[in-house]
């Protein structure tokens, strides 16, 4: 479920939708979570499905640990990549602002945590693009990204979650807010090669 204060916007030709910030978002909001709604597909369940299906699910969802595709119901399926996102996961399944956000702002994850099965061209324009998006690189970054997550952690303990009655792991993500429990690695969090 994406954040209520955001709303679905086309881009361009090139990359289509987004999902940008209706009002300013401070830092260790919970941008996203996934929930209920969400559809979930085994891979036998995709390799099943009508080409036509395949391609949707295969564009719109991302695949889990453990290997199955999540598939947004909400404009959340529409959150783009940038090598300089704005949001990482503190544990599975929550993302988290990793800095304030303007009203107007696109919403960015960075697809690197996607368990890709193909590598991206990018599209993103940061200063620091990466040109490519590929599987490794959850082991390349993710370092940096824990480290961003760690630091918007103390403001996620006091800004306002009107995502935390979605959260499917509670105790686990307050253990984090309180410092009773380290951020996942994302490294470590992604299905082998």
């Amino acid at each position: 479920m994406i954040h209520p204060h955001t709303e679905i916007r086309f881009i361009n030709d090139a990359v289509g939708l987004g999902v940008f910030a209706t009002k300013p978002i401070p830092r260790g909001t919970i941008m996203w979570t996934r929930c209920a709604l969400d559809l979930v597909f085994t891979p036998a369940a995709v390799a099943a499905l009508r080409p036509d299906y395949r391609r949707i699910v295969e564009t719109y969802s991302y695949i889990a640990v453990d290997g199955d595709s999540i598939l947004c119901w909400d404009g959340a399926k529409h959150v783009n990549h940038s090598c300089a996102a704005n949001t990482f996961a503190a544990i599975p399944d929550v993302d988290l602002a990793v800095r304030d956000l303007a009203a107007g702002e696109e919403i960015t994850c960075d697809y690197g945590t996607c368990n890709l099965v193909h590598e991206l061209a990018c599209l993103c324009g940061a200063p620091r693009c990466r040109g490519t998006v590929r599987r490794r690189d959850a082991t390349d970054h993710g370092a940096t990204w824990d480290a961003l997550v760690a630091a918007a952690l103390p403001d996620a303990a006091r800004v306002p979650q009107p995502l935390r009655p979605f959260v499917r792991e509670p105790a686990r993500l307050d253990a984090i807010l309180r410092g009773e429990a380290g951020v996942f690695a994302h490294a470590q969090y992604h299905l082998a090669p």
